[in-house]
């Protein structure tokens, strides 16, 4: 039995008629009949029969009839529905994004990809690191936007950076530091921190820079993943915060809190996607990635690594399990 047999008889019952019915199918009368042969032949059982008013089902054609008009309209929805997906129109985005990327590069990307594509949806998910990398694993998002680290070669995942953020020590406007073009290392030592846990890669990343250069561990005052607290501490105490600087631009998380001006202590960190390695994705996700991939180059013009790193489950001293920022 084939797809168009059922067409056929869609097209007798409603039409009545040999000539009719091939006219709409837009093939000849002989095809149309020898068509019916064979699939009568093949059920065991007469389909139509003619009669003065025309070609009529018998019992056996109206029921044959009811399921065929089902199955062939299941058919063209589903041809519509890959053909909408191979041309981008349709087909599924599901994205994981850290805090730091999802209100910054994405929105513009999503905004010019979702422009003129009315039948378009996204799916943007905000988490940490391990519950993310988890769901992509998983198959239940197509890609994750956040900070790169290093990673094993044997992996299941491969990553892709789309630029560099640089990380900065921040404080709140009219900061004593601020007075001091070249506050000495041993000043910073006077002043207290606001950070994220010691799970977090920007924590870790900043104990290990003060130990290289001879100083203790942070003081800290507030320890906190949430990036609004931290803000609202650093603006209103003496407290140093170490920031992404994307996430103090105007209407950021962190708006308001300026960089400290400590360039020894800055840290460049790449920003990328993380896919699987064996995963397919629609063409409209891979316009969604072309689009961010045209954003980031322009933002961040100079700074935009075009490496793939082999990427698995962090590794080394830098471990983020929890992708605050």
């Amino acid at each position: 039995m084939q797809l168009q047999q059922l067409r056929h008889v869609v097209a007798l019952v409603e039409h009545r008629s040999l000539v009719r019915a091939a006219k709409s199918l837009g093939i000849s009368q002989p095809a149309l009949s020898k068509s019916l042969r064979r699939l009568e032949a093949y059920l065991g059982v007469k389909l139509f029969e003619r009669t003065p008013r025309g070609v009529l089902a018998t019992e056996f054609g109206r029921e044959f009839a009811q399921h065929a008009r089902t199955i062939a309209v299941e058919v063209s929805e589903a041809e519509r529905a890959v053909g909408a997906i191979r041309e981008g129109r349709e087909g599924r985005i599901v994205i994981g994004s850290a805090p730091s990327v999802i209100a910054s590069v994405l929105p513009i990307a999503t905004a010019r990809l979702l422009k003129g594509r009315n039948d378009l949806k996204l799916t943007v998910i905000g988490g940490l690191h391990d519950r993310l990398f988890e769901w992509l694993r998983a198959g239940e998002i197509d890609v994750v936007i956040s900070n790169l680290v290093d990673q094993p070669d044997e992996s299941d995942l491969v990553q892709e950076t789309l630029f560099v953020d640089r990380v900065v020590v921040a404080c709140r406007p009219g900061h004593p530091l601020l007075d001091r073009r070249n506050p000495s290392k041993k000043e910073i030592e006077r002043y207290r921190w606001v950070l994220p846990a010691t799970t977090i890669v920007t924590r870790q990343h900043l104990e290990i820079a003060l130990n290289s250069h001879g100083l203790s561990a942070p003081r800290l005052a507030v320890e906190t993943n949430a990036l609004a607290f931290m803000r609202a501490m650093i603006l209103e105490t003496d407290c140093l915060g170490f920031l992404p600087s994307v996430t103090m631009a105007p209407g950021r998380e962190c708006a308001g809190v300026v960089p400290a001006g400590i360039g020894w202590l800055d840290w460049d960190r790449p920003v990328g996607l993380t896919l699987r390695r064996s995963g397919v994705l629609s063409p409209a996700c891979r316009r969604l990635l072309g689009e961010l991939r045209k954003v980031c180059a322009e933002r961040f013009p100079g700074i935009r690594g075009a490496t793939v790193l082999k990427a698995g489950r962090p590794s080394g001293k830098l471990v983020d399990h929890h992708g605050l920022v």
